[in-house]
């Protein structure tokens, strides 16, 4: 049976009406029929009753269930769906997984961290840089991939200890070194006892008091070189300068003290520095490059130009 509202219809249909739709008609005007569910509210209830059919214990395979969850939801599953939930979970898997079984060490600029690995080895990053290593290190393999500038102290083992760059892989069993491993440069020196540096085109075995410094888009590692005094110089609050673009020594100034360098003649910038600066203090190594370079500086905030 049909219910009417009386706006519906119009004066002409009315008279077609009998006495008992009439009399259905009237009364419909004072009935209290239901309003139309807020959507919000028809979601929170649906979730009630989702909650409420999983905390109930399963009453058997056979038994129809307690509401139909698909058709109320409007979805209905097609192949190119499923096809996609596919594709998407082989994407996201690798993925998930390596997350899960990879631990990374960040420094930021003007921050310095050592992590002590599972075989009792440490690593002491530089700041910007970036350690990585599987969560099963040290159980048939010892390898870790750095970006950036680390020192490593790496304690006797049966298996090698291997560290991997963009630039080169870096082989030991037990010795003290520092690796290098930035756009600007790739420099291993070795501290005690010997590694073995290998890129796609050469390898080279460095020992105690050696190091090699060349350009990353070098394809030959070059010959070893001897190391200086209190090498590597980070370590020892220090900068050791070679003619070493003005450039490059600001730019790892921006590290250790998180500021920035602007140059008034952008010429400054191949300005070659020697020399040694005391990288403990700003102040210290700001005077030092200005009597250096011959040219003064002004520092306002956390920004330095030279000019």
């Amino acid at each position: 049976m049909s219910i009417f509202r009386k706006k519906d219809v119009n004066p002409i249909q009315m008279k077609k009406l009998n006495n008992i739709e009439k009399l259905i008609w009237e009364k419909s005007v004072f009935a209290d029929l239901p309003r139309i569910p807020e959507v919000d509210d028809a979601w929170m209830r649906l979730e009630q009753r989702m909650t409420i059919a999983d905390t109930e214990p399963d009453k058997g395979q056979n038994q129809a269930a307690p509401f139909p969850l698909v058709p109320i939801l409007g979805w209905q599953p097609r192949l190119s769906n499923i096809v996609s939930l596919a594709l998407a979970a082989l994407v996201c898997l690798p993925i998930v997984y390596h997350l899960l079984t990879t631990e990374s060490v960040l420094t930021r600029y003007g921050s310095i961290e050592t992590v002590l690995l599972n075989d009792g080895s440490s690593v002491t990053l530089n700041s910007s840089s970036k350690l990585t290593y599987k969560t099963d290190f040290n159980s048939d393999h010892r390898n870790v991939t750095l970006s950036g500038e680390a020192f490593f102290d790496v304690q006797p083992g049966l298996v090698p200890f291997v560290i991997h760059t963009d630039y080169g892989e870096v082989k030991v069993l037990g010795t003290t070194f520092n690796i290098h491993a930035r756009p600007d440069r790739f420099e291993v020196g070795v501290n005690t006892g010997m590694v073995l540096v290998s890129n796609q085109t050469k390898s080279i075995i460095l020992t105690r008091g050696q190091r090699i410094d060349v350009k990353p888009s070098e394809i030959h590692l070059g010959s070893a070189i001897d190391s200086y005094h209190d090498y590597p110089d980070w370590i020892h609050n220090k900068l050791v300068c070679e003619q070493t673009p003005l450039r490059e020594v600001c730019d790892e100034i921006e590290r250790i003290f998180d500021i920035s360098f602007t140059f008034t003649d952008p010429s400054l910038a191949d300005v070659t520095v020697t020399g040694v600066l005391d990288a403990s203090d700003l102040n210290s190594v700001l005077s030092t490059i200005s009597l250096l370079t011959q040219h003064e500086f002004k520092f306002d905030g956390e920004t330095c130009t030279i000019l």
